[in-house]
């Protein structure tokens, strides 16, 4: 008997839908003929569109989309008209990565389905921030734990199923973006958080970039929201004849661009889980939080910066203030620690064959 459609579900924020959206890659792997569903919020269509490996989506209605832009195929609306739409795809197996009231609502309305719900740890991550000294075991990375409950090796390669989704006039026109010789040269540097405690000051973003520029030949290139703060303390600490290297633009846009990046140095945000996406090597820059809570860069040409304090973490998603006042989890790391890690990135990737897109 043919097996039904396999659903996932990641309703939010954006770097858990970019690491969720590696789910429907594995499943594919571990069986090319399956055909996989993903149910996301409105507001993550873009990023998703084109993914080789989800037939079709299913988009909570949030009212955030831009009525020119290109949607990916499928459904939008309410919960109950997913619902109803979700019943007539055959479906027999949903993997809950999200577990909330919204999740939780559509999985029983589809009946007799398999219900794959993987633990979220949040009692592990609680004790790592409220009671460290219990000394609660590191959690598994997250791609581990999607590649596993997709019934692969947990260390099995990831395949870069942003890359694949991209066009190649997205590309084109992120290449003529970056200049003439800046492709496949560049560092992608993912100066922005939400949450203030996650930021490496922006002096030290610069500092890096120098450095980078120097010592590797690298030219950075600072992804950033329009129109945003870290865009305007850029344009600040930068000459004006150095603002083409502030990348302005949607994230898709930024996505384009760090597809050329030979690195991607980035705080603990959206942007370091291009690294996996794009199969491109990741440093990730932690302070309040840690990489213990499994979602640091996990691959074999990434690497994770930090410095050991007693008070980490303070929070399990990032708080707008140090509750201590000092910041020091973020002030304590220099350029050079950066610097060096990077380095040792560039050197194992140069030693290691490149992430290839599936044909």
């Amino acid at each position: 008997m043919a097996r039904g459609a396999a659903l996932v579900v990641r309703f939010s924020s954006l770097g858990d839908v970019l690491l969720a959206a590696h789910l429907p890659s594995f499943l594919r792997d571990a069986d090319t003929g399956r055909r996989v569903l993903f149910a996301t919020k409105e507001r993550y269509a873009p990023i998703l569109r084109g993914h080789p490996d989800v037939a079709r989506f299913f988009l909570l209605e949030d009212g955030s989309s831009d009525p020119a832009a290109p949607a990916p195929f499928g459904l939008l609306g309410g919960l109950g008209l997913l619902a109803s739409g979700l019943r007539r795809e055959g479906i027999d197996e949903v993997y809950d990565l999200h577990q909330n009231l919204r999740s939780s609502r559509l999985v029983s309305s589809l009946g007799q389905v398999r219900r794959v719900a993987p633990s979220k740890h949040g009692l592990r991550r609680r004790l790592m921030v409220h009671a460290k000294w219990l000394h609660p075991e590191p959690l598994p990375p997250l791609l581990g734990t999607y590649r596993e409950i997709a019934g692969l090796n947990p260390a099995a390669p990831v395949r870069p199923w942003l890359r694949e989704a991209l066009g190649d006039s997205e590309r084109a026109r992120a290449r003529a973006r970056l200049g003439e010789g800046g492709e496949e040269r560049i560092a992608l540097l993912g100066v922005g958080a939400r949450w203030e405690t996650k930021r490496w000051p922006l002096e030290r973003f610069v500092e890096l970039g120098e450095r980078l520029h120097a010592e590797t030949g690298l030219s950075p290139r600072y992804a950033v929201l329009p129109k945003s703060a870290e865009a305007s303390a850029l344009r600040a600490r930068l000459p004006e004849a150095r603002y083409g290297a502030i990348l302005e633009g949607s994230f898709r846009e930024c996505a384009a661009a760090a597809s050329f990046a030979r690195v991607i140095v980035s705080n603990d945000s959206a942007t370091l889980h291009l690294g996996a996406a794009l199969g491109v090597p990741a440093v990730g820059i932690f302070g309040s939080t840690v990489p213990a809570f499994g979602f640091a860069p996990s691959g074999p040409r990434d690497a994770v910066v930090e410095t050991a304090l007693s008070c980490r973490p303070c929070s399990v998603h990032g708080r707008r203030r140090c509750p201590l006042g000092h910041h020091r989890c973020m002030r304590d790391i220099a350029p050079d620690l950066v610097l060096a890690a990077v380095q040792r990135v560039l050197a194992g990737a140069e030693a290691a064959p490149p992430a290839e897109a599936r044909a």
